[in-house]
This record gives structure tokens, C-alpha cells and sequence, in this order.
């Protein structure tokens, strides 16, 4: 969860506002989006969620455990605000899922959908003027609101030197465990030059880091004869001042030669591809709807080590799919042990209502599923320790973001391999790319010297 609190202030008001933020890098962008709007329409930002007139959660509905979460806090902060005037504001994926009953139970005053929350100063105008419009959950094209702002410099829940950059909006891939493509949406692509003129932008205005974000970047262009997302990324690379590129996410399906030439070809791009690999069984792959085989996972593999010569590989992963054999399980674990991932975001299946998996039949009971996750993270954790004793003695750039949890001392930078080193430092050092020589592993987090 992070709590959005930085921006820059308009003038007094008497309606503050403060939002949460849960779940992933879209949602924090949408957040900062969210801000900018309020802003403009003359609210003003609140110290903290108690002392705020409107308390706005911008909410995660990708696992059930995720919704269940949120409407415990936001259940918790009416008890904290009875009897007082504030407006609670239920935005992102589990307001359009569940927007309705969230109104119904008196959970939430107010819900808006990804499509409208950049208009939600707007909205929020409408509710406060005679609480009667509530509801905003339109997923028609019409209704849409952009997410390529060059205000957005206004307002910041990421370093100052680091920006979101939104490129896609929904998905067409529909996975059968998704919500995903249900309340955001289908592929919207944000159009190539507008995108570029907000990087360049950004650039002038001091930031040397951005992230591409997307559902799944590879799509970028496809629905609306745009350039392709390789292209996108080679002019983001030529934009004067931007020392690092990231990109959030990538689908196996859609993975080109083209982008890993453009990767290799441009020193400013991350090392670190980000690739879902979800199951090591073919059969459980195709329930899922992923439309890749593990042969056509490692061939990408093998692809990425010919074109980069040096490179990390991080993943998603899920057990316990419907159907889940014991030995469909342990060819995930074969192939997590072959391809030895640098980094896995590892899941229990989780169902979720509304998507096609939710209709299949279930074998194992939470216990069973709990212990097959058990065994595939003592897996990655061990391939994850080896991987990083690989670096020891090698020299890496590294963006320094914060000081470190333990020292004020020692500040905290990640590489291009998107691997986390501790080293000597100040905050002088934040935002600056510095070349660290490492020394060793504590835990799974690698220690270093600066060199430059």
C-alpha cells in the first residue's frame, strides 16, 4: 500500500483530500493522475487520511485477498471518521468490479472506474454539489480519460528523478485466472508522439529514470496501427537525458528479436526483463489461455542470452491452477531449476469471480496449495542467493534511490540487472548513477563500494 501525500499545493480550500494507493505500478500513476485532477479543481491535499474531508482508495481487484483487504481499512477508517462530513472514495479495479454493492453497503459514498479516475476532481464536483451522482463506471470509449499529462510533474508518488510513463491502457489477452481485461478494459495504445513529447519533458524538467508502463507492453501499437513497442522504446532511448528505461510488462507471446536488438543496441535500457511465465506445464498453460508452450519460454530465454550479454530474468509464477497435478506442479519446479530465475513473484491460485477459471473445478484444498508455494519459493530463494554471488566482484551502475533501512550511513541503488546493492553514501547521492564495485551478499541483498 503506499500513501500518496507529495505534490505541489494550490491555493487554500476548504475540502482536502487524501488517497491510498494499493496494488501495482499502474494504480500509482493513475494516483498521481488522480491528484493532478483535484488539484486542479481546487482541493487541496490533507497531512493524512484522518484529517482529509475526502479519503479517496484507489483499489487492487487482481486477487480476492486483495479486495478483502482494502475494504477492511476502508471499513475500519468510517469507524475512526463517524459522525464526521467526509466523503469516502472507492477508485480503480474493485470499484468497477464491485462498485455497486460498495455503494449499497454503505462502504463507500462514491466509486469511480480506471476510465474516468484522471477526471475525478471533475466527478467529485458533481457528487459534492448535491450527493446524488455516484456512480462512475463507464467503460465507453467516450468516457475514457487520457493518461499522458505534461502536468503530471505537478505532482509526484515517485522520486524526483524517477516518473511513470503510461503507454496502454486494458488488455486482450484474457488469461482465464484475469480480472484484468474486466475492469480496465480492452487495449487502449496512447498515441507514439504524444508519449515522446512527455518524455522529453520530463527530461527537461530533471528526471533521468521512467518506466513504460503497460498490461502488456509488447501489444503497444496493435490496436491502432501505432509504431510497435520496440520502436516506442528505441525513441524513449534517444531522448537526451533519460539514463534509464524500464518496462513494465512484457507477455511471452508477443516478445520480439526487434526488442531485444533495441535493448542491446541502447546502453540506457534496463538489463532486466520482467517475463510471466505463470506454470512449467503445457497443459496447465493452456487452461490458463496464455498461448505459449515452456519450448517457446525458453526459446525467449535463449534468445535473451545471445542478444544481451548480460541480463536478468525475473517472472511471475502461479501453483495450484485448477487441475494441478503433483507432477504438473514439479515440472515448474524443472523448469524454474533450468531457466534459474533472478527474481519470481510466486502465487497460490486464488479464484476470482468473473473470469473462466472461476467456473473450473478445484482439486486441491488452501493447505495443499500452501505447501506446493512453500517448496517453489525455498527453490527461488536458492537460485536467487547463487545468482547474486555471480555479480560478486563485478562493477555496476547504479541509480541510488534512498538510504538504506539500517544505516543512515549507507544508501541503497539498483543496478541495471535491477538488483538491489547497499554501499557508503549520503543523500547527496539520490538520483545520481554511480558505479559500485560489489563486495559480497548479506541475505539476498548485495553490498558494495562506490568507485565513481
Amino acid at each position: 500500500m503506499h500513501r500518496y501525500k507529495r505534490y505541489k499545493q494550490s491555493p487554500a480550500v476548504t475540502q482536502t483530500y487524501y488517497i491510498e494507493t494499493f496494488g501495482c505500478q499502474m494504480n500509482k500513476n493513475d494516483s498521481e493522475l488522480m491528484a493532478l485532477s483535484l488539484v486542479e479543481q481546487g482541493f487541496t491535499p490533507a497531512g493524512d487520511v484522518l484529517a482529509a474531508d475526502i479519503a479517496i482508495f484507489n483499489t487492487c481487484s487482481v486477487r480476492e485477498h486483495a479486495e478483502n483487504r482494502v475494504i477492511s481499512r476502508i471499513r475500519s477508517h468510517r469507524k475512526r471518521i463517524q459522525g464526521r462530513n467526509t466523503v469516502v472514495v472507492v477508485a480503480g479495479c474493485m470499484a468497477q468490479r464491485i462498485g455497486g454493492a460498495l455503494i449499497e453497503k454503505r462502504i463507500a459514498d462514491m466509486v469511480v472506474g480506471p476510465y474516468q479516475s484522471p477526471d475525478i476532481g471533475k466527478l467529485l464536483r458533481r457528487h459534492l454539489a448535491d450527493r446524488s451522482h455516484r456512480l462512475f463506471l463507464s467503460q465507453n470509449e467516450s468516457d475514457f480519460s487520457g493518461r499522458i499529462n505534461p502536468d503530471l510533474y505537478r505532482v509526484s508518488d515517485t522520486p524526483a528523478w524517477h516518473k511513470w510513463v503510461t503507454i496502454t491502457h486494458g488488455c486482450e489477452n484474457y488469461c482465464s485466472y484475469c480480472i484484468v481485461p474486466f475492469v480496465r478494459g480492452r487495449l487502449i495504445s496512447f498515441p507514439s508522439g504524444e508519449i515522446l513529447i512527455y518524455i522529453r519533458a520530463l527530461a527537461s524538467r530533471g528526471i533521468k529514470e521512467i518506466t513504460l508502463l503497460g498490461q502488456n507492453v509488447n501489444q503497444y501499437g496493435m490496436d491502432n496501427n501505432d509504431v510497435a513497442f520496440h520502436t516506442l522504446l528505441e525513441s524513449a532511448a534517444g531522448v537526451e537525458g533519460i539514463e534509464r528505461i524500464n518496462f513494465l510488462t512484457s507477455h511471452p507471446k508477443d516478445f520480439s528479436d526487434d526488442l531485444l536488438r533495441v535493448i542491446r543496441d541502447h546502453h540506457n535500457i534496463t538489463r532486466s526483463i520482467h517475463l510471466p511465465l505463470q506454470s512449467g506445464s503445457d497443459r496447465i498453460l493452456n487452461l490458463m489461455n496464455r498461448r505459449y508452450t515452456v519450448t517457446d519460454y525458453m526459446n525467449i530465454v535463449e534468445k535473451i542470452k545471445h542478444y544481451i550479454t548480460r541480463s536478468s530474468l525475473s517472472t511471475d509464477l502461479i501453483v495450484g491452477f485448477p487441475g494441478e497435478s503433483e507432477r504438473e506442479f514439479e515440472e515448474t519446479l524443472a523448469a524454474v531449476e533450468r531457466i534459474r530465475f533472478d527474481d519470481a513473484f510466486t502465487y497460490a491460485y486464488s479464484p476470482r469471480q468473473g473470469t473462466p477459471a472461476y467456473a473450473l473445478e478445484e482439486e486441491l484444498g488452501r493447505d495443499e496449495k500452501i505447501g506446493r508455494l512453500e517448496r517453489l519459493i525455498a527453490l527461488q530463494r536458492r537460485i536467487k542467493l547463487q545468482k547474486l554471488n555471480e555479480v560478486i566482484d563485478s562493477v555496476e551502475d547504479s541509480i541510488i534511490e534512498r538510504f538504506s533501512k539500517k544505516s543512515l550511513n549507507r544508501v541503497m541503488g539498483r543496478t541495471f540487472l535491477n538488483h538491489i546493492v547497499i554501499m557508503p553514501g549520503t543523500s547527496e547521492d539520490f538520483g545520481k548513477m554511480i558505479q559500485v564495485k560489489i563486495n559480497g551478499v548479506a541475505g539476498t541483498t548485495l553490498q558494495g563500494t562506490r568507485i565513481a
